[in-house]
């Protein structure tokens, strides 16, 4: 008999952990235990939708590289090329949806080689539900994949990158990467992203950018604006509530003296507007460093 279970009568019944009950042969966890939201494996850069009041959380679908000898070594992200998904309807309690099969020569998008930090949407389009999936190849552009549910079968609409080198307002942009994206009320969808800091400029890098997105969402129109975000490093995040719009970034890592008032380094910072394409206003921070913490 294993430690997990005890015997009466020849009967076994299943001891759990404290956080942990059983309902109809089912595990889940109680609150306020939350966390992890999984632990089988890695899930970087998670983006939320929510849908039929389920959340999906998209991934990148990190793991480990190993050296010739099978040792763990530095990660190169270069062989990122899945999107992980799981969902819930309690927060607390999650399902594993597996993975999307996004970049290389077995995913959606044969073009790319990686996809990193995923930002999904759900729109209504000739009176259909229609789920978008923007990601990241590596820092060089992005990408979209549209699908019919939150969870595929995801295909690969334009065959191309959907915002490269050649997209107008980019080409001072350091990483094409990290979207992020708002449908807004009146359904009209933009695209958030970029990052990097160009030589001499970890103050001011006006690397991040916004940009509308057509009505089909798998092209962009007009050119690419700037959001003068202070101290800008990546990940680009969006967010609308009582008709302010709130563009969230990490703060880059520079190690020189900051003026009062701007992000200290490697924190959540964030800037409001009442428009979704700015101007914008620097706020503060919202999250520190977990080095803070740890």
């Amino acid at each position: 008999m294993n430690h997990n279970s005890t015997s009466h009568a020849g009967e076994q019944k299943q001891v759990l952990p404290a956080n942990l009950e059983s309902i109809n042969g089912e595990i889940g966890k109680l609150r306020p235990n939350g966390n992890p939201l999984m632990a089988h494996k890695f899930g970087a850069d998670p983006y939320a939708l929510v849908f039929n009041n389920r959340v999906y959380l998209y991934m990148t679908s990190d793991k480990l590289e190993y050296d010739q000898e099978g040792l763990p070594q530095k990660n190169s992200y270069s062989s990122i090329n899945r999107i992980t998904v799981i969902s819930s309807d309690d927060l607390v309690n999650w399902t594993d949806h597996g993975e999307i099969r996004v970049a290389g020569p077995q995913g959606a998008a044969t073009w790319a080689s990686q996809s990193w930090a995923p930002a999904a949407a759900h729109r209504i389009i000739e009176g259909k539900d229609c789920f978008f999936l923007y990601f990241a190849n590596n820092a060089s552009g992005i990408g979209v994949l549209s699908a019919p549910t939150p969870v595929g079968p995801w295909v690969d609409p334009i065959g191309k990158a959907l915002i490269t080198r050649e997209t107008s307002g980019v080409e001072e942009v350091t990483w094409l990467f990290d979207p992020a994206v708002c449908v807004d009320d009146d359904h009209q969808a933009y695209i958030y992203f970029g990052g990097g800091i160009p030589e001499g400029k970890a103050e001011r890098p006006d690397t991040a950018r916004v940009m509308r997105l057509g009505d089909d969402m798998i092209s962009v129109v007009g050119k690419a604006k700037v959001i003068p975000a202070p101290y800008m490093f990546e990940d680009s995040g969006i967010h609308k509530y009582n008709n302010m719009y709130y563009y969230t970034y990490c703060s880059n890592f520079d190690e020189g003296d900051r003026p009062e008032g701007d992000p200290p380094p490697g924190e959540i910072a964030y800037m409001t507007s009442v428009q979704p394409m700015g101007p914008w206003t620097y706020q503060g921070t919202l999250l520190q460093n977990p080095g803070h913490f740890f």
